[in-house]
């Protein structure tokens, strides 16, 4: 990795997380003091309400912490200029899209999904689970839309568009999805401890440790996908699409059994995957490189 590669590399992950970690620390502090609150499914409650003309400022700066996508975007212009940002925006172009992996994309959370309710099930005598959602199923489009933007748009950029590719120029499939994954993992961590403050260091500690090495198994099945279509508008779609899966279908039921093995069972996934593809590249064809 030459000097120049190796700067843009790192200033990059500074600036995403310096971003991110700004905007976000100072809007959680902004809504302890309003008791306002920040999950996903609350901020799609606040930017309705915004869309009415109700200001909420903590949802506001929170929500400016694209760190991700803004990064990207700052040193794809200093250091690759007009050329680089066109060719990041040119990953998601709807003609990359093909309709096997679509539907692939669309079946994986749900699957996913399936099988953790399943778990869940068994843990509670196999009695159903209750499903209480936090927005009503009608919001459900409405909110996949609000996920996609919001989450799929203000970070996969930024993880897969401009860094896994610059990673795996020097790293394996498998070696890069270890480091992008611990890093995207740490991102969330002042968030995580933001919802989950009132459980304890107890809780959250595990959780973080918990989430580090979750978020890698799920990096892997997600270089999978990006390594066989390098379609950046695909990681988008599934990137909100499986938070929206996950709220309406696991986080619904509050079943820490169903939602522990969501977060468990990508590595499954991703153990076969690697077994069938080769950590090399995590594709039949040679992985793409930055």
């Amino acid at each position: 990795m030459t000097g120049k590669e190796r700067t843009a590399l790192v200033l990059y992950f500074v600036l995403a997380f310096a971003i991110t970690w700004t905007a976000q620390i100072a809007g959680m502090n902004m809504a302890q003091g309003s008791g306002l609150p920040l999950s996903n499914e609350d901020n799609f409650n606040h930017f309705l309400a915004l869309l009415s003309g109700d200001m909420r400022l903590p949802y506001l700066v929170f929500t400016a912490g694209a760190g991700p996508l803004l990064a990207a975007l700052i040193v794809l212009a200093i250091f690759e200029g007009q050329e680089g940002l066109k060719s990041l925006f040119a990953q998601t172009s709807v003609s990359r899209i093909s309709l096997r992996w679509l539907v692939i994309i669309l079946l994986l959370p749900i699957a996913l999904s399936l099988v953790s309710l399943l778990i869940g099930m068994l843990s509670n005598g196999m009695k159903l689970l209750e499903m209480h959602p936090k927005l009503p199923a009608a919001y459900f489009l409405p909110f996949l839309l609000y996920m996609i933007v919001f989450t799929g748009f203000w970070e996969e950029p930024g993880w897969r568009g401009f860094a896994l590719p610059r990673l795996q120029k020097y790293y394996n499939a498998e070696t890069s999805s270890w480091i992008l994954g611990m890093l995207w993992g740490a991102w969330h961590i002042p968030v995580n401890i933001y919802l989950n403050w009132e459980a304890g260091p107890t809780v959250i500690i595990p959780l973080i440790v918990g989430l580090l090495l979750g978020t890698v198994g799920w990096t892997i099945v997600n270089t999978w996908v990006y390594n066989n279509t390098q379609s950046l508008l695909l990681m988008i779609i599934l990137h909100g699409w499986t938070n929206t899966v996950q709220s309406y279908l696991v986080l619904s039921t509050g079943n820490m059994a169903a939602m522990s093995i969501f977060s468990i069972l990508p590595w499954a996934l991703a153990i076969y995957l690697t077994k069938k593809y080769g950590k090399e590249n995590l594709s039949p064809s040679l992985r793409p490189q930055i």
